[in-house]
């Protein structure tokens, strides 16, 4: 089935269940690497992303076709805050807005580099869920510390302490790894 998105939507919405399922097989590997970053469990990434489409499915009627990419947008979006939503509910986001301790070197962009995407993804998975979660929305998705702060029900500089500490363990995880040899 070779369909456009506008096609793809107006069809789910109309109930055809060939549709519902070229939508679900087009999105879920992409939407799952994402639900990874935050949930780092495949088991939880997994019900994020079914609780995602569940929603998709629900509100579709409501999204507004903006051009090529605007439907995997929107998805995603539904997917980070089914995420943020999920660890909210289980307890799992803490934050520590203490920073005084947290001298900061200047960071080795020539060894973050050298790294392979999967190297840098499981390092970032092995950060704390607080620093994983902000990281991910500030650095990967483009949010601002604004909306990080709304989204998670935290201040602008907590969300900015967060990132601060996150790049700084990234780094110790980096150099740790770099001086056991396993990047």
């Amino acid at each position: 089935m070779i369909l456009s998105e506008e096609e793809l939507v107006k069809r789910c919405v109309n109930n055809d269940r060939r549709a519902h399922e070229f939508l679900f097989n087009k999105f879920y590997s992409e939407l799952y690497l994402i639900a990874m970053r935050y949930m780092s469990d495949q088991h939880d990434a997994e019900d994020v992303v079914i609780l995602s489409f569940t929603r998709v499915f629900k509100y579709l009627k409501n999204f507004t076709y903006n051009g090529p990419g605007s439907l995997g947008k929107w998805m995603r979006t539904i997917l980070i805050n089914e995420s943020i939503r999920n660890l909210k509910k289980r307890n799992l986001i803490e934050f520590d807005e203490d920073i005084r301790h947290l001298d900061v070197q200047h960071s080795d962009a020539n060894g973050l580099q050298q790294l392979q995407a999967s190297d840098i993804m499981r390092l970032i998975e092995r950060l704390p869920t607080g620093y994983r979660t902000v990281f991910n929305l500030y650095v990967v998705e483009g949010y601002a510390h604004k909306e990080i702060a709304r989204e998670l029900g935290i201040s602008e500089n907590t969300s900015k302490s967060q990132l601060k500490k996150a790049r700084h363990q990234l780094m110790e995880n980096i150099n740790e790894e770099r001086n056991y040899g396993t990047v």
